[in-house]
């Protein structure tokens, strides 16, 4: 499979969408895939230029960094000096064959469009349809080729049919509307002599003609016939219709991308004519004339059809929040996670690839130096999505092989290439493939997408950096300055001194760390206050925040003590100050936390220090299998044994439990029992009592009431388990203890 680039400013008009449809036709048929490079905005330096301009022009670097089997540059769109010529440096630097189109440039191939055909045909049409005897032509740009080619057309056909021309007969409208507006005026006023029908070289100037016409009073076509040339929307929508000339730009993309593949291959592939006449009410044909024509070439109506149908149907993404949801990513995945969320707000694309640069990070001690123009030699594969998938992402790739997937055999893709940029750095690009050149939309949504995209790898930049001097500042201190405790490097100091004391007193010393997932819940961001509560539960433990969302705690054990035991008593507070501080309610759910301890049985503090980074890498595998529902059933029991400890009063169901692990009853009822020594039943009354004992010691309701608050509908039943449990009655209890 080959690969064809076109360089187009941008993709706006029709007469845009019929040059690729000409291009991708051929291209199709021929078996290359299609790859539009396009700057978006076809801005002229003298109306705006900044480095937003630059960084989407940058996009045209490619070309000369990638493997093309052809080149196709639409010279004749691109409206800037200053960006024809940084093109055609980038061409000159590749060896690739390259079609130039509308220009002539030395050393490559030009081709320009069959404009005489049609306006020959149709200034025929005016003379031998029309009786048109008096005829004047308003052609373009004086020395312009396409001016000249289409104005000796016209010149042609009035000598073959007899219609005399002279010099006053011809006038330069430069493709604009002023001149043919001036005409209008100078014909109603008799100050140019009124004739039987005018050649427009331009739809545009043919409005402006038929405007200017109508304002003094003159008629179209009944006092003069008027033609355009285009085959654009506004000749179509135009009262009266124009008659113009439709398909030159799809027959121009077809016999470009011929040309090619014929320079490419060494073959002779015929050209093509496409190109017909739309037939309106301008010109005076008979409305039936104008219902065959408009069923034949619709083209143009069909065009605004989509565009308006894709304006309604784009309404309901307008609130997709893309913006926010894309920058508080804190990592590359998360952001990749994030653009795949939203990208259903791009319409009728079939596949979505984003690429970064290498050097996207810019040098992280000196954020002022980064990328400004091109692309780096590597990139890196963000995400790459298909409809109802996605594909491998998260992998580095060589530049010149442009998009792996092309690589693999294919049908030909029609794909479309733009920057990705943000404050004057080249952050990478963004590519979307379409089934159809119709499907394309290079519109406000899609722009706001890839805004959107460069702006979160900014925001990723700027957090990169500040957790990078961050770190440089903890190395140099033992505070953290984000929550206060100790880091890495404070615990690692304090260490010994306690660890001494714990062996000289027998006491054995266990590293427990701590985490947590999702990094943020329902109500904001709980790092600070987790560092909080834990540094509050420790008491005189040492305690210490070693990493991002990462807390080291060492637990001082007794000879008997169970490690396991205390760290889920540490956890199980953690979680109670959490509902108290946060005053959470059963709708919010907590952060899961992850545990990992390891008994410290050699003093030697390289030793230590290894066996730290052991254990952070463990819990990160932990937390990594739990974010992915990885199968845990040690981690997910001490959670659910945490929940019923601190919330005795609900309704716990041994069956909905298992269920929630996906496992059978009886093989969650064993595996509970393994684990902490006590079933899940007896663990649930145990609870139950221990909050009745703390209710009828601390407060005045009614026994009724403690039984409701324990979780029991029975007031009996409550009074009997209290008493089997606790050696009396929940009265007598209430006696001794208040």
């Amino acid at each position: 499979m080959g690969k064809i680039a076109i360089l187009m400013p941008e993709i706006i008009s029709h007469q845009d969408y019929e040059l690729l449809s000409g291009v991708y036709s051929q291209a199709k048929r021929l078996g290359y895939d299609l790859i539009v490079l396009t700057g978006v905005l076809n801005s002229q330096r003298e109306l705006r230029y900044d480095s937003y301009i630059a960084g989407l022009e940058n996009i045209y670097s490619l070309v000369c960094m990638c493997r093309f089997d052809g080149i196709i540059y639409a010279a004749e769109r691109f409206r800037t000096p200053e960006l024809t010529e940084k093109i055609i440096s980038y061409l000159r630097q590749t060896d690739a064959p390259c079609i130039v189109l509308g220009d002539e440039l030395k050393d490559f191939t030009s081709l320009y469009a069959n404009e005489y055909d049609s306006v020959f045909d149709l200034t025929t049409h005016l003379i031998k349809a029309h009786g048109c005897k008096k005829l004047y032509c308003i052609t373009g740009v004086p020395e312009h080729r396409s001016s000249q080619e289409r104005l000796r057309a016209f010149t042609d056909a009035c000598s073959e049919n007899g219609v005399a021309v002279t010099e006053d007969d011809v006038f330069y409208g430069y493709f604009w509307k002023d001149v043919p507006t001036k005409i209008g005026e100078d014909i109603a006023c008799g100050r140019i002599e009124k004739p039987d029908g005018i050649v427009c070289t331009s739809d545009i100037m043919a409005v402006a003609l038929i405007e200017s016409l109508k304002e003094h009073g003159l008629r179209v076509p009944e006092d003069i016939a008027v033609t355009g040339f285009d085959g654009g929307l506004e000749a179509i929508m135009n009262e009266p219709s124009i008659t113009t000339v439709c398909g030159r730009d799809k027959q121009f993309g077809s016999n470009a991308m011929l040309t090619l593949h014929n320079l490419i291959t060494g073959g002779s592939e015929p050209v093509l004519r496409c190109q017909s006449i739309f037939f309106g009410r301008s010109c005076g044909c008979s409305y039936e004339r104008i219902a065959e024509s408009n069923q034949r070439e619709g083209s143009a109506l069909s065009y605004l059809k989509r565009k308006f149908s894709h304006m309604i149907e784009s309404r309901p993404f307008i609130a997709t929040d893309h913006i926010h949801s894309m920058s508080r990513s804190s990592t590359l995945q998360e952001l990749s996670d994030s653009i795949s969320s939203v990208a259903h707000m791009i319409r009728d694309w079939d596949r979505l690839d984003v690429c970064l640069c290498s050097d996207w990070r810019a040098d992280i001690d000196n954020p002022d130096k980064f990328r400004q123009y091109g692309f780096s030699d590597e990139m890196f594969m963000l995400l790459s999505k298909r409809r109802g998938s996605n594909e491998r992402a998260m992998y580095s790739f060589p530049t010149r092989s442009l998009l792996p997937a092309l690589n693999a055999p294919h049908d030909p893709h029609l794909i479309v290439m733009t920057s990705l940029h943000c404050d004057g750095q080249i952050l990478g690009s963004c590519s979307v493939g379409y089934t159809d050149p119709k499907d394309i939309e290079i519109d406000e949504y899609l722009i706001s997408f890839c805004d959107s995209i460069s702006s979160a790898l900014i925001s990723l930049q700027k957090k990169m950096y500040a957790k990078h001097f961050s770190e440089q500042f903890s190395k140099l201190s033992v505070a953290d300055p984000i929550s206060g405790m100790l880091n890495k490097r404070g615990f690692m100091i304090h260490l010994p001194e306690i660890l001494s004391r714990n062996r000289y007193s027998g006491t054995r010393s266990f590293l427990l760390l701590i985490t947590y997932y999702p990094d943020e819940f329902a109500l904001g961001d709980p790092s600070n206050v987790i560092a909080d509560i834990i540094r509050n539960a420790c008491g005189n433990s040492l305690c210490a925040r070693i990493q991002d969302k990462i807390y080291s705690v060492l637990l001082s054990v007794s000879s008997d003590g169970q490690p396991d035991q205390i760290a889920e008593e540490l956890i199980l507070s953690i979680e109670n100050s959490m509902r108290t501080r946060f005053a959470v309610t059963e709708t919010v759910s907590l952060p899961e936390f992850i545990t990992e301890a390891s008994e410290i049985t050699d003093y030697e503090m390289s030793i230590i220090d290894e066996q730290l980074s052991s254990c952070i890498s463990a819990l990160s595998d932990k937390k990594t299998a739990a974010q992915n529902n990885f199968i845990d059933y040690r981690e997910q029991l001490y959670h659910i044994r945490r929940n019923i400890l601190s919330q005795p009063q609900l309704e716990w169901e041994i069956s909905e439990l298992a269920k929630e692990m996906a496992i059978s009853r009886s093989h969650f009822q064993r595996l509970y029992k393994q684990l902490f020594g006590v079933t899940a039943k007896d663990d649930m009354i145990s609870a139950r009592i221990k909050r009745a004992m703390q209710l009828l010691a601390n407060t005045d309701m009614r026994i009724q009431e403690v039984a409701e608050q324990c979780g029991y509908n029975n007031e009996s039943h409550f009074m009997r388990q209290f008493k089997d449990k606790c050696g009396m009655t929940a009265a007598q209890y209430r006696k001794t203890n208040k």
